[in-house]
């Protein structure tokens, strides 16, 4: 066997590998991530609810258009790789708590975020909980196992400090794990 084919069998069995683990993942899970920034509530908000300033602040995002969909507050975020995710809020109450979820439920992952906010002496803790579906079971283990379920929790409130000039360690908190996360219904696959 030649070096070449036996590299390209070396990473089919690690992704048949990591496939097989990831069906006997499960496929639901919630997470939680928490920082405390030095900016009050409504500064936080502002930057939450105005959709258009994130390609100023977050990585990866290159453009922001603002749509209705299905009658609802919604925006489709443009990623430097031209992928085009929808989303729609599906709560407010200012400047409190905001609920969003993916519009486009038909892919390999869809779910929900919750932000929460609290302030407290001029300064703001923000915590935001993922509640989401992975259909696909490569895409469990990587999101399991490489990336964590906090990882774009984190990136996102990373990025929200430094554009308030603030520095942010996100804390991992403990969710109880419920058997339908998102009140989305598992598409049988």
């Amino acid at each position: 066997m030649t070096g070449l084919a036996l590299a390209v069998a070396l990473v089919a069995l690690a992704l048949l590998t990591a496939t097989l683990i990831g069906l006997r993942l499960p496929k639901t899970h919630c997470a939680a991530s928490r920082i405390r920034i030095q900016a009050n509530p409504e500064q936080v908000w502002k930057l939450l609810i105005d959709r258009t300033t994130h390609p100023g602040w977050r990585p990866g995002i290159r453009e922001v258009k603002l749509v209705e969909i299905d009658g609802q507050t919604g925006w489709i975020e443009i990623c430097h790789r031209n992928i085009q995710v929808r989303f729609v809020e599906t709560y407010q109450e200012a400047p409190f708590r905001l609920v969003t979820r993916m519009a486009d439920g038909g892919g390999a992952f869809t779910g929900q975020w919750t932000y929460e906010l609290q302030g407290q002496d001029g300064a703001s803790t923000l915590t935001v909980t993922e509640s989401a579906i992975i259909y696909h079971p490569l895409i469990r283990f990587f999101s399991r196992f490489v990336i964590s379920y906090h990882g774009a929790m984190d990136v996102f409130l990373i990025a929200l400090a430094r554009h308030l000039g603030d520095r942010a360690n996100p804390e991992h908190l403990s969710v109880r794990q419920r058997s339908d996360p998102t009140g989305i219904q598992p598409k049988s696959r």
